[in-house]
């Protein structure tokens, strides 16, 4: 059996190492020589530092904004009710309904606005509350939008004036035209047909308010003014109005017992 060949480790490379250790030991010591590394260093750290620091103000700001923002938005909500609500205390005293004949407002649960702009079933479901009415119309802040129709076990069911199968007795003060008005599955459009022989001219721009007939809805209550007027057939002409109210406008809606 062969005898293992002894191996032998130079120290030269750990002395010359040494050595250049303690040469750059010396420089440094002596002349700075590493000082502008330092230097670069400490300004790279400094330079990150002041990077996350920056970066950690910006993420608080954006937070302080979200957080202001989501605060002026809930302010502005709130004051949008506010305002809806004086509106509709408003038009309360002028159908002169009784404090007790409006319950407080429904929050609007499915409102299926590409049927309300594109075909003829214009309907509303809109919350029970602790008091609510199985019979009366509805209204938000710009005026009447509709009535009941249907009593769900969770929500009430709204039929708007503009429905195609909604009418509503209405009447010209200037003119004395009475007629129901029927939904013609527009927005905010609804017509009716009268016999009364009236100046196209003179008929344009005026106001139509509902004539207390019906059992529904209260006398003189704003609905809308004439915008178009042609004649139909059997010597009848058929008057088109507009709107006031727009369903859109609110979140929820008052609904009053009919008198």
């Amino acid at each position: 059996m062969a005898n293992e060949t002894p191996r032998f480790n130079s120290r030269l490379p750990y002395i010359i190492a040494c050595l250049f250790g303690l040469a750059l030991f010396f420089l440094d010591t002596t002349y700075q020589t590493f000082d502008p590394l330092d230097r670069i260093k400490i300004s790279s750290k400094n330079f990150l530092q002041s990077g996350l620091n920056g970066l950690k103000n910006s993420f608080v700001s954006v937070q302080i904004n979200f957080s202001e923002k989501k605060l002026l938005i809930d302010e502005n909500k709130s004051l949008k009710e506010e305002l809806s609500i004086l509106s509709v205390v408003a038009q309360q005293d002028i159908f002169n309904s009784r404090h007790e004949d409006v319950s407080p407002p429904h929050r609007i649960i499915n409102f299926d606005t590409d049927q309300y702009f594109c075909c003829s079933n214009h309907r509303m479901f809109v919350e029970k509350n602790e008091k609510s009415y199985p019979k009366g119309f509805a209204l938000n802040s710009t005026g009447l939008i509709g009535q009941i129709i249907k009593d769900h076990s969770n929500s009430f069911e709204l039929i708007l004036l503009s429905d195609i199968y909604h009418k509503i007795p209405i009447y010209s003060k200037d003119f004395e035209v009475y007629c129901n008005a029927e939904g013609t599955g527009f927005e905010r459009l609804i017509v009716c047909k009268s016999s009364k022989d009236i100046d196209k001219e003179l008929i344009i721009g005026q106001e139509f308010y509902t004539s207390g007939f019906g059992g529904i809805f209260n006398k003189d209550m704003p609905v809308g003014k004439a915008i178009s007027f042609i004649q139909a057939e059997d010597n009848e002409y058929q008057i088109s109005i507009e709107m006031f109210a727009n369903p859109l406008t609110d979140e929820k809606v008052f609904l009053f017992k009919s008198s």
